[in-house]
């Protein structure tokens, strides 16, 4: 029987760089993610631009919200973004 994943969202941002970033930082260490626009009128930054939501497998959260901290703390990606609670 196929196990089933479970995805949680951790982290909304909107740069489009930046989601790239992160979906390949995610990868490298296994974590399978889920970038998604949210396209919603209250989800649009000061510029106009739509946000993206981050999503990964709930087993591995805490992992991955760490390489996200990581990256915004050694500068790969921005500090745009901000962790869903």
């Amino acid at each position: 029987m196929a196990r089933k994943i479970r995805f949680v969202d951790i982290y909304i941002l909107y740069d489009e760089v930046d989601a790239s970033i992160i979906e390949e930082l995610l990868e490298e260490y296994d974590i399978d993610c889920i970038v998604t626009d949210l396209g919603m009128a209250d989800t649009l930054d000061r510029d106009g631009l739509a946000g993206k939501l981050v999503a990964v497998e709930a087993d591995k959260e805490d992992n991955a919200r760490q390489i996200i901290k990581d990256a915004i703390r050694s500068g790969i990606i921005s500090r745009e973004g901000s962790f869903e609670t």
